[in-house]
């Protein structure tokens, strides 16, 4: 049986979306298993358990913590009070002699990241940078209708200054307005269109097929959620509710054109009577952007060059991959309408935990 490891941490996230993924083979009694993060003095910051079994793959057991991680702390792994890994990034931690079980250690650093990275490894052996696949902008197809003060309005013919309704209700206005076209072969089928059918989420819900580039984010509601993401409302993203009713990817469209809408503050609006968000220019997405795009963006909002994640926060809380099986399987009744997936089997539970 192989010894636990950490498959994957991010610790430049802040505290809210900072987190340690552990693997172990499944049906492993996990009860004695800890990851302690370490402060960059020494001293421990947090003691976690493993909770509860977030997933299992491929004959593994998989485990998040959520912990907030100082960029010049260290993670430590023990099971039973042996360390298993005792890992750092941006320096060398000596742990303190007398606290936690890495007690007189001194860390492995593994490797450092920018704000929207992660570190991974297969089998804890060597770690690599992760990006969130920024290679498209969430952005809707060409044709989609989004709704205005004066009606719904196809969002190509959509312009600077337009009022564009809000989900919650008023109007923002429509700052900029970006597209790009992208042939759909070889490595780029990735980024093929996600195919929401008519009525797929409910009744009117959307109120005709719509498309979005698989990283789009769709709102989910829950009360359920409020136990597990502190929201009763949550951002997921379209690729993950491929499988559920009238949703899959369509291959069909050979040269998909995407448009994004960018606002004041990140935004929830209506595109075919369906909740979806409104660009969020975070880093991950803006270094898979051209030099064109950034400097006009950056010309609008200079607070983007000025600081890591500099538009703000996103609308609603913003689901990591590891939660949007949780939340599609707590969904039995989406946008207040039943729309059960066919492919979902019930599965624990995980309570997030706070930092």
């Amino acid at each position: 049986m192989a010894d636990p490891y950490i498959s994957e941490v991010k610790y430049k996230g802040g505290a809210a979306s900072d987190f340690v993924e552990v693997v172990v083979d499944e049906g492993t009694d996990v009860s004695l298993i800890q990851v302690v993060v370490y402060n960059p003095n020494g001293t421990v910051k947090s003691t976690n358990s493993l909770g509860t079994l977030v997933d299992t793959i491929a004959g593994k057991d998989i485990y998040v913590i959520s912990a907030g991680i100082n960029k010049r702390g260290a993670v430590a792994l023990a099971d039973d009070g042996t360390v298993l890994a005792f890992v750092s990034f941006n320096k060398v931690v000596d742990a303190d002699p007398g606290e936690g079980p890495a007690a007189g250690m001194s860390s492995t650093q593994i490797g450092t990241t920018n704000g929207s990275q992660s570190l991974g490894s297969e089998d804890g052996s060597s770690y690599a940078a992760q990006t969130p696949d920024a290679g498209v902008v969430p952005c809707f197809l060409r044709g989609t209708r989004i709704e205005t003060d004066k009606g719904m309005k196809k969002v190509e013919n959509l312009l600077a200054g337009d009022r564009i309704a809000k989900a919650s209700g008023g109007y923002a206005e429509l700052r900029w307005i970006g597209s790009v076209s992208i042939p759909i072969e070889g490595e780029n089928e990735k980024h093929a269109p996600v195919h929401i059918r008519k009525h797929a989420l409910g009744r009117g819900i959307p109120k005709r097929d719509l498309w979005v580039s698989p990283n789009h984010r769709v709102l989910l509601c829950s009360p359920d959620f409020e136990l597990y993401f502190s929201d009763t409302e949550v951002l997921i993203p379209a690729k993950h509710l491929v499988g559920w009713m009238g949703i899959d990817i369509d291959t069909s469209i050979k040269l998909p054109e995407y448009h994004h809408l960018l606002f004041d503050e990140h935004q929830v609006i209506l595109s075919e009577g369906l909740r979806t968000e409104s660009f969020h220019p975070g880093d991950s997405v803006l270094e898979g952007m051209s030099e064109a795009t950034l400097l006009e963006l950056m010309t609008l909002f200079p607070e983007l060059a000025q600081e890591t994640n500099g538009y703000g926060e996103t609308a609603r809380p913003c689901l990591r991959s590891f939660e949007t099986g949780v939340a599609t399987t707590l969904v039995q009744d989406i946008q207040g309408l039943i729309a059960s997936p066919n492919d979902l089997r019930p599965q624990k539970l995980p309570k997030r935990r706070s930092a």
